[in-house]
């Protein structure tokens, strides 16, 4: 089954947004210059293999691409480019090659493109949460003339070269991958480096490369002409070098500035034709088994060498995961500070707190995620469940890390005092005792709230603005601003999270969609209360 669908309304995985939201959002673009993005290079079978006549065969190399968000993304338009491989590190008929070290001379902070191709802009493609996407150039099941070859004919893309290595190698049914720019007239196909160097890079379907300069080699007029793109545009990249038989993996053939990938990869196998791919080490699996991969901006870290060869294939055992033990109290709420991306059981939502100071703001914003669903970034959290104890998983790996709040935060220090831009700003810190759950204002200080100490159970406060007060205290029963020393808690509570309700706005009443109440009846147009719709319990506000 295709993995492309016209962009349509979609729901985040079940549960992960329990704030009220849209639930008819768009799928999100890739941003660039992300070093932990939602859309990764996750694949790479450049190195080619032998068929069984034991002939060199390359028809079977790809690259495949990952979504590893929570989030269905639109893909439309983003480039995929290889960087220049004029030679392992220097020769005489290009001295020069732009790597990394030589780019930093003559085009800082920029990468110098090869070859560029595109996804089609011919109409709205998607890629959903935990699912790749295969190019290649020839879209084939490659296994009838080699055993250990992928087959490809579910590939998504291909690149309909017309060269006699290709033109009778194609899959009519598989839309064809853009090739946008060139280094040559000839090179009308991917052109694979094997043994290496082979680096790949994701850019943002905004680049404009019509503003890109273009030029030739280190030291020559004439011969390869690339492009040299700015590197901020990047959205992920691989940095892969060579493995010769001479040499172990060289670090001085990197294309990419440490800044967007720290390290490298290379095959184990030495020279050519070794039958391997470079893959990224998986991070977690989430209740409904959609695979995390690693994403550290340091493809050393990230990636592993693997023979197998078949397309979206990843290992189901997470690595570098470590275990911690928390203990919710009564209350329910436990405020906790991990150092590392992390994750939690199922029956646990994980929460931060936002201020807004838009105009139809009335209360806080609660981002909350369930503890099963996706790696969240470290920092300041309350986790919520039944009063026990649990086990957190924490990762060396980043993963798929969610923005931090506006406002809660941790202090380290037993003492704080704003200063600067938020020195007249009111500090709250969270309460969790049972039944009084919130937010209580500090005890003002020479006539201001900003001045706080804490133990080490009450380190988690929020800091919020003149306007940021001016929005919300009538929604939490204050006559003033001066009058809120308590702000309610408004989020979701260990109660609904045992009932399993999905406490989301139904926005869309002109939606076709079947509501039931709990005594099984069919509902037309629901009011504010609980009912089933799609086998969830769902909280109508």
């Amino acid at each position: 089954m295709k993995i492309f669908t016209p962009i349509r309304t979609f729901a985040l995985i079940v549960g992960l947004s329990l704030l009220g939201a849209d639930a008819h959002a768009k799928a999100e673009k890739p941003s660039g210059g992300s070093t932990s993005g939602d859309l990764v290079i996750s694949k790479v079978f450049y190195n080619n293999m032998v068929n069984d006549a034991a002939k060199s065969f390359i028809l079977a190399n790809y690259i495949e691409l990952y979504n590893n968000s929570d989030k269905e993304l639109d893909i439309t338009g983003i480039y995929i480019g290889l960087a220049d491989n004029t030679g392992a590190t220097s020769s005489t008929t290009y001295p020069n090659p732009w790597t990394a070290a030589n780019m930093q001379t003559a085009h800082k902070d920029s990468i110098a493109l090869k070859q560029i191709f595109q996804i089609p802009t011919d109409k709205t493609y998607t890629l959903e949460p935990g699912k790749s996407l295969v190019v290649c150039n020839s879209a084939l099941n490659h296994t009838t003339v080699a055993s250990k070859a992928p087959d490809l004919s579910e590939a998504d893309f291909e690149v309909k070269s017309q060269l006699s290595t290709y033109k009778d190698n194609h899959n009519d049914a598989v839309p064809e991958l853009i090739q946008v720019f060139s280094y040559n007239d000839n090179s009308t196909y991917i052109q694979w480096q094997s043994p290496g160097p082979f680096c790949v890079v994701l850019l943002a379907a905004d680049t404009n490369l019509d503003k890109c300069p273009t030029g030739y080699s280190g030291g020559r007029t004439d011969g390869h002409l690339f492009k040299f793109v700015p590197a901020f545009k990047t959205i992920d990249a691989v940095d892969i070098v060579e493995h010769s038989a001479k040499t172990n993996p060289d670090a001085s053939q990197k294309r990419l500035p440490d800044s967007y990938d720290a390290g490298y990869v290379a095959t184990n196998y030495a020279g050519g034709n070794g039958g391997e791919a470079v893959v990224r080490k998986t991070a977690f699996v989430t209740s409904n088994q959609r695979i995390v991969l690693w994403d550290t901006n340091n493809s050393s870290n990230d990636f592993e060498v693997t023979t197998d060869l078949s397309i979206r294939s990843y290992s189901e055992s997470p690595v570098g995961l470590t275990e911690i033990t928390i203990t919710i109290p009564e209350s329910g709420y436990l405020p906790i500070n991990p150092t590392k991306p992390f994750c939690g059981p199922k029956g646990m939502v994980f929460t931060h707190v936002n201020a807004s100071n838009h105009e139809s703001t009335t209360d806080l914003l609660y981002g909350e995620y369930p503890a099963d669903s996706i790696l969240l970034i470290k920092g300041p959290w309350i986790a919520i469940a039944a009063p026990g104890t649990y086990t957190l998983k924490l990762s060396d790996s980043q993963g798929v890390m969610k923005s931090r709040s506006s406002c809660t935060s941790w202090c380290d220090d037993n003492e704080l005092q704003l200063t600067g831009s938020r020195v007249n700003n009111v500090i709250y810190k969270f309460s969790n005792v049972k039944g009084n759950v919130g937010f209580k204002r500090v005890d003002a200080v020479e006539g201001k709230y900003n001045k706080a100490t804490f133990s080490d159970g009450d380190r988690l406060y929020i800091s919020l603005s003149e306007k940021n007060l001016e929005k919300i205290y009538a929604s939490n029963g204050a006559a003033s601003i001066g009058e809120l020393s308590f702000i309610t808690w408004h989020g979701t509570t260990p109660e609904k999270i045992a009932a399993g309700i999905d406490e989301r706005v139904v926005v869309k009443k002109d939606t076709p969609t079947v509501f039931y109440n709990l005594n099984g009846q069919r509902v037309e147009h629901p009011t504010k209360g609980i009912y089933i719709q799609n086998g969830k319990k769902i909280l109508v506000k």
